[in-house]
């Protein structure tokens, strides 16, 4: 949470954490602004301090809104910094040594946030060599900003119940619009004949987002038969729905304008499921279930990857234990972290690096699957779950786990 992030950077010996660039799309800037609406800013964050939020003029308004100390960075005057500089990119290195000026800046500075690989370089080598004072530092893995977010306080949990509650009213939409539909000949088709299509239900789920108040900036799953068996298949959007087919559906909306996420996947057959669709089915929703209630409070992430290659594995599927290069079978891990990203910590690897835990405030997805494309048929079921403080283990995800669609 928040309130760690002094304790990291003492641990980590950073005197100022400097978080830029713009809000949309910059988780880390959306973390430290509360969600402001802004197009761009600085939030500077000295050791033991709290954060201040640089702004823009015609943005003052929102700036406001973040409810954190704030400065106008048009007082620097960019424009005349980049004259006076000759550059833009000398220019920012004046501007910047002048906001440390300004808010008494000194020692080990470290930068975060979304921008050009090739333009936060040149910055930093820059700002390295025209401002001796400061050290310039940055983190590669597992930075404070990734640590204070594993845990997630009260508020952002029921924001992301909320989300959750959304998300699932979306895929109730997608399966009230394939119940309004008839079967001819084992396809869904419309009222003019022609076939109801993967393109026909995405459109639907988006439709329903936006009256929500959600985005899917990352792009749906919803894929069917040969490609419901390939895991990140987004699905082909002129494919007609088939009875008895599997359907693979991953919805991981996220609040507009840059919220949190919620993540949750069903598999669907249509009218009936065919034998070995059902099979798998079984097996993969024995799995979830063993899973989750084996899931324990403070225990490492990885423990639960461990345990799905035990059980797929004694159910006769190749996993990423047995074949890292299996496209067949188990083949991915059993969940991620999730929250202003839709991947994040804690991580669920199985190597001995990973020493992430399922702590309280920790939100992930459960998400076991088993995929054989070349037998035309995928098979994965997916909640998000957190941990409270009081230790429980609790879904944000409230949608049946039926397999058949009636029609």
């Amino acid at each position: 949470m928040k309130f760690d992030l002094d304790r990291l950077m003492a641990e980590r010996g950073i005197d100022v954490a400097v978080v830029s660039g713009r809000i949309h799309g910059n988780p880390t800037m959306y973390y430290m602004t509360n969600g402001a609406k802004l197009t761009q800013g600085v939030v500077v964050k000295p050791a033991g301090r709290p954060p201040v939020l640089g702004y823009y003029p015609m943005e003052r308004d929102e700036a406001a809104k973040a409810g954190m100390d704030s400065f106008n960075l048009g007082d620097l005057n960019p424009r005349a910094l980049v004259e006076e500089a000759g550059s833009t990119l000398g220019g920012t290195v004046l501007f910047y040594s002048r906001l440390f000026d300004t808010l008494g800046v000194r020692g080990r500075v470290a930068f975060y946030g979304e921008q050009d690989q090739g333009r936060t370089l040149a910055l930093l080598n820059a700002l390295s060599s025209g401002v001796p004072e400061l050290t310039v530092m940055g983190e590669f893995d597992d930075t404070i900003f990734d640590h204070a977010q594993l845990t997630k306080d009260e508020i952002e949990i029921q924001r992301m119940r909320e989300v959750g509650k959304k998300t699932a009213a979306a895929v109730q939409a997608a399966v009230d619009l394939i119940q309004r539909h008839r079967s001819v000949d084992g396809v869904m088709a419309k009222a003019d004949g022609s076939p109801l299509t993967v393109g026909d239900v995405k459109r639907e789920v988006l439709r329903t987002l936006f009256e929500l108040g959600l985005e899917d900036p990352e792009g749906m799953i919803f894929a069917i038969g040969r490609d419901a068996g390939v895991p990140h298949s987004a699905g082909n959007a002129s494919d007609p729905l088939r009875l008895g087919e599997s359907i693979v559906f991953d919805l991981f909306p996220r609040e507009a304008g840059g919220g949190y996420f919620h993540d949750m996947t069903r598999t669907f057959s249509i009218g009936y499921a065919r034998p070995d669709v059902q099979e798998i089915y079984d097996q993969v929703r024995f799995c979830y279930d063993k899973v989750v209630s084996e899931l324990r409070v403070n225990e490492l992430a990885r423990t639960y990857q461990h345990l799905t290659c035990d059980i797929m594995e004694e159910m006769g599927h190749a996993t990423p234990r047995t074949d890292a290069h299996a496209e067949s079978g188990y083949v991915h891990t059993l969940g991620h972290g999730i929250g202003l990203e839709i991947h994040s910590r804690p991580r669920f690897s199985d190597t001995k690096l990973n020493e992430d835990r399922l702590v309280p405030g920790s939100v992930f997805t459960v998400e076991p699957g088993l995929y054989y494309p070349d037998k035309g048929y995928g098979v994965r079921l997916e909640d998000t779950w957190t941990v409270g403080a009081d230790g429980m283990f609790r879904s944000l995800t409230e949608f049946p786990k039926e397999l058949v669609i009636p029609v």
